[in-house]
Parts: structure tokens; sequence; C-alpha cells
């Protein structure tokens, strides 16, 4: 029982630094892919998922779902008088749109149930974390 506790308490710590980076990641993104071109973003990220014109430019969708590490949830404990605490499997969804102007990112926003807690687009963080660190190498 001691066991189950402590996996109780550290369980969601654990889970909520892993979403703060991935947060952190997300953030980044909206600032640092402004300027990345078409070919970079194709290196870094792939073929889009799909695309779509919009005026004078395009916008090109990357997609990501998420799930609780190794897609195991967190463990289920019930308290008496019947009260059960967690279980609850860490989900979310993101599309990244990446919107381009004469060829180049302009703008960059998040879709999506991209939230993990409090940990604002944390879904969305994987799919950007690539091409950060693609721009940061100099590409």
């Amino acid at each position: 029982m001691r066991l189950r506790l402590r996996m109780l308490v550290l369980a969601p710590l654990v889970l909520s630094g892993c979403a703060d980076r991935e947060a952190e990641w997300a953030r980044r993104g909206r600032e640092s892919l402004i300027g990345l071109d078409q070919s970079n973003i194709r290196m870094c990220a792939g073929l889009p998922t799909g695309t779509a014109k919009d005026g004078t430019g395009e916008i090109w969708m990357y997609e990501h779902a998420a799930s609780a590490p190794g897609g195991v949830a967190p463990p289920t404990f019930t308290i008496p008088p019947g009260l059960n605490i967690g279980g609850q499997p860490l989900t979310g969804y993101c599309r990244v749109q990446l919107r381009f102007v004469g060829g180049k990112v302009a703008a960059v926003q998040y879709a999506g149930n991209t939230d993990i807690g409090a940990a604002q687009d944390a879904v969305c963080g994987q799919i950007v974390r690539t091409c950060l660190r693609y721009a940061q190498a100099g590409e």
C-alpha cells in the first residue's frame, strides 16, 4: 500500500515536469519558427498532414495525438467511503498550423486539445521540438 501511495503522489509530479518542458518547446516554437522556409520545415517536420491556400500564402498542418507515457493511465485508488483518485489517462491532440507568406513561416498557431493539466500547448511541443533544434543547428 505504501508503494501505491508513493506512486499516487509522485506520478503527477513527474508527468507535470514533462508537460512543462513540452509547453516550453511549444512556446518557443511560436517565436523561433518564424522565418524558416518551406524546405527547412520539410527537412525537420516532414511532409504536412494537410495544406490549405490562404490568400497569397499557404497553411501547412501537422498533427499529433498524445497519451500517457507508455499508454498507461495513472493508478486508481479508492479511499473510503468510495472516493476514486487517479486513473484518468493524460491525452491530448494538437494541430500545428504554419502560415507561409513568400515561402517563409509568418505565423504559428496551435489548435485542438493542446493542454496537459496546467501546461498550455504541451501536446504541441513534440511537433515543433525537432524544428527548433534544426534551426539552432544552423540548418
